[in-house]
């Protein structure tokens, strides 16, 4: 039996009488009910003290106990009794609306009610899983990944044996790709939980490096693809899929903002627009002499002269995945590449208002680049011989700091404007704290796979 007095605003509280049941109380304005002041004994000085005045109640009887809630002001005070015991508890309403809309949230996050959809829905989760499915097993398992699974565990494999020609080439750009392969996973991520408004700024460049990355594994003459054929058909078919959804989504708004672009310097900070600059010429530099000429970069990487370039051809090396990396590995890498150099370009060409979206991606993928490097070099599995191999292992640290100093100048041009999570607005200071999180949960994991579990050799 529920009773209930008067109250003034719609609430939803819910009480757990036991650990196996609860009860949803949906308070309803406008019901008679007494005025109870003073009347609980237990309450009153407190009551009293903080000047809360009249109290409502509202009483619900089961199994022989008894929960009364007294809404007082701002708080609410909850009285269970049976026949020999009383408890009283104080708790703040406003701490129940937030449990209430947490609860919501999470529901919402479920059921992905931002996209409405639901065929894009499907196309882009189905997009975002295969992404973290080959970043996953690239990021922390590259060199299992290359010498076929052989004796270590891992997710994939390049289906090579170890008389094959390309057994254990390439772990540590693997490893690189996968990383870049993360940072689109979370770009997946942020239009399906919050929304696909305006995201062309996202998705367009993300269509344009999964072209690329098709043409270059279609149009590779050197074998590597003929033992392993999967990743020829994976990714055209990711392409169709982000492709299909993108155009689903339009009437949701995906393209707003697309008909007034007209490429300029739109960014007014001088250090971040230095910085954006610099990210789109390195950008370009490595990724298009990677996807157009990727034996090129293999033969200045990795001079045929050297002695060591020959020891990575031994069996020892190749058994830990160090071989040098064959052509559409290195495809792959400038297609990924281009991805991120065209979101940089975007927010340097079409201001920092509200393109957060674009930036964090960047963020977490190139801290996580950083953070990978240092732990391969601690580990000894970093490419460190060469200048060219030096070069390379600094020039994602030097991205990480260029996209900080980007994305932190421009907050005061509109960067983080809209910036939500599960459909609530944030303050700059949650994301800051999150990105200091998600560096030390990748500095851990990096560190347990790469210095602390011989998972290979």
């Amino acid at each position: 039996m529920l009773q209930s007095g008067h109250v003034e605003n719609l609430k939803k509280v819910s009480i757990t009488l036991f650990p196996m049941w609860s009860l949803i109380l949906n308070v309803l304005p406008s019901i008679a009910g007494s005025d109870i002041s003073g009347a609980f004994a237990p309450i009153s000085s407190l009551a009293i003290k903080r000047k809360l005045g009249h109290c409502k109640y509202h009483d619900c009887n089961f199994l022989f106990c008894k929960t009364t809630i007294f809404l007082c002001g701002g708080f609410f005070f909850e009285n269970f009794h049976g026949e020999s015991f009383t408890l009283t508890k104080l708790r703040f309403i406003i701490l129940v609306n937030r449990i209430v809309q947490k609860g919501e949230n999470s529901l919402h996050l479920l059921m992905l009610d931002k996209i409405q959809s639901t065929p894009a829905k499907i196309c882009l989760g189905l997009t975002a899983l295969v992404m973290f499915v080959y970043s996953l097993n690239f990021m922390f398992l590259a060199d299992c990944y290359s010498i076929g699974g052989d004796g270590c565990f891992t997710l994939l494999n390049n289906k090579s044996t170890p008389g094959s020609d390309f057994f254990g080439n390439g772990a540590p750009e693997t490893a690189f790709n996968g990383i870049l392969m993360f940072g689109i996973f979370l770009s997946s991520m942020i239009i399906l939980i919050e929304g696909p408004k305006g995201k062309w700024t996202t998705m367009i460049p993300v269509m344009i490096g999964l072209f690329a990355m098709t043409v270059a594994m279609w149009m590779d003459d050197t074998g590597v693809l003929d033992e392993n054929t999967t990743p020829k058909y994976v990714v055209p078919v990711v392409l169709v899929l982000y492709a299909v959804s993108y155009f689903l989504m339009k009437d949701e708004g995906v393209n707003e903002g697309l008909s007034d672009y007209k490429p300029g310097i739109k960014v007014q900070d001088k250090f971040a627009m230095v910085a954006l600059i610099l990210l789109v010429l390195m950008g370009l530099f490595y990724s298009l002499r990677m996807i157009f000429t990727p034996d090129t970069v293999i033969s200045e990487g990795f001079p045929s002269g050297e002695e060591w370039v020959a020891a990575l051809g031994l069996d020892s090396s190749r058994a830990l995945g160090q071989g040098v990396p064959s052509e559409v590995t290195v495809a792959v890498s400038g297609s990924l590449i281009l991805v991120y150099t065209l979101w940089s370009a975007l927010v340097l060409t079409n201001g920092a208002s509200g393109q957060w979206s674009v930036m964090h991606p960047s963020l977490f993928a190139f801290i996580s680049v950083t953070i990978g490097t240092y732990t391969g070099m601690l580990a000894g599995t970093a490419r460190t011989v060469s200048d060219g191999n030096q070069m390379d292992a600094l020039a994602g640290p030097l991205v990480m700091l260029l996209v900080a100093i980007a994305y932190f100048r421009l907050r005061s041009e509109g960067m983080e404007d809209g910036m939500t999570f599960q459909g609530e607005e944030v303050e700059s200071a949650w994301f800051t704290n999150g990105l200091l999180t998600f560096a030390l949960i990748m500095g851990a994991l990096f560190a347990i796979v790469s210095i602390f579990w011989e998972n290979v050799g």
